[in-house]
């Protein structure tokens, strides 16, 4: 039995704490949170875990063997640094880190210590998203030519003192949602040789960073693809996902405002995937069980420190590119 030590008292905090609950090889033994709502949280989520006010204190009080990180992006690093040197497995919310140096850093990290560390880069356990993956992979839609992947959204107002609209802590939409996309894409197509963004943003009264992206990326075997991200749209929206893959034989679109999953055109003409629409297990219980399972056969998660890092490096070039106006090479981003 894995004993988890969360750190987190947010709202990925409150999926992971659900998503153990239902694990029968991993139980939550304690909670670490600066966050008010603290004892709320044990008493709801994880009755039989122990409350600690400081996450240094249950990492040298607490009997866990797995750190789940689910914090504010500007802490993932020191945590899941902590958490390593000590020994225990490390499962980190993405992004894994909020710059290159830090990434780089936590990627030594983890490879001089050895311990089992995974982000939470949960597009991989999505049935949707594993549907089209295992058509490409299979040839379904002959060579590729062309993607596209959207995220869209409110501005997120849950984060505690406002964090998300602080460009410096959260990275904004790119950093902070779009690298889903862009760790979906790469898991698919390979490396991202170059991004275009064009993006723009302004603050509500209230307070609330609003951001909308477009990011042309240029795959290094020349594939092309498009990424669309948005804190944009009126509370009142739905979260939105979608995707379009093209190839000389065949497509594959998605798009969760439809009540349909997965459509495949092809040869054999328009159809439905309907394994793509199901959910009878959350994705991020499913992400949490692997990790899981990979700690305890220990094999290797599905994505690794390595494997992140390159996200965020995506990620980091399309701010890059739409500060500056211009094309920006994603290898040259290192800082």
């Amino acid at each position: 039995m894995q004993r988890v030590g969360l750190l987190g008292s947010g709202v990925m905090a409150t999926t992971h704490a659900n998503s153990y609950a239902t694990i029968g090889d991993a139980e939550v033994v304690a909670v670490a949170s600066t966050g008010d709502n603290l004892d709320e949280f044990v008493d709801e989520h994880t009755p039989d875990g122990t409350a600690y006010d400081d996450p240094e204190t249950m990492l040298d009080e607490a009997d866990i063997t797995i750190l789940d990180v689910c914090t504010p992006t500007p802490t993932h690093h020191d945590y899941a640094t902590a958490g390593a040197e000590r020994g225990l497995a490390v499962f980190c919310e993405k992004p894994m880190t909020r710059t290159m140096a830090e990434a780089d850093s936590l990627v030594a990290t983890v490879e001089e210590t050895g311990v089992p560390f995974m982000v939470g880069h949960v597009l991989r356990f999505f049935p949707s998203y594993l549907t089209a993956k295992d058509r490409i992979d299979a040839g379904e839609l002959g060579q590729l030519g062309t993607m596209r992947a959207e995220r869209l959204s409110p501005p997120p107002k849950y984060g505690s003192d406002n964090w998300f609209s602080d460009v410096e802590q959260s990275g904004g939409v790119l950093l902070d949602m779009a690298i889903h996309d862009f760790d979906y894409l790469r898991w698919i197509v390979g490396d991202v040789e170059r991004v275009f963004t064009r993006s723009t943003t302004w603050t509500s009264e209230e307070g609330h960073r609003h951001e909308h992206a477009g990011v042309d990326l240029r795959f290094a075997d020349g594939t092309a693809g498009y990424v669309e991200a948005s804190w944009a749209y009126p509370d009142q929206m739905d979260f939105t996902t979608g995707f379009e893959f093209a190839g000389d034989e065949g497509s594959l679109e998605y798009d969760t405002r439809d009540e349909h999953p997965v459509r495949f055109t092809g040869d054999t003409g328009g159809e439905m995937d309907p394994a793509a629409g199901a959910f009878r297990v959350s994705p991020y219980t499913r992400e949490l069980r692997h990790f899981v399972e990979c700690v305890e056969s220990g094999t290797d998660p599905a994505v690794g420190a390595h494997e992140a890092r390159e996200a965020v490096r995506i990620a980091l070039a399309a701010i890059a590119s739409g500060e500056r106006g211009e094309p920006v090479t994603v290898s040259e981003v290192t800082a």
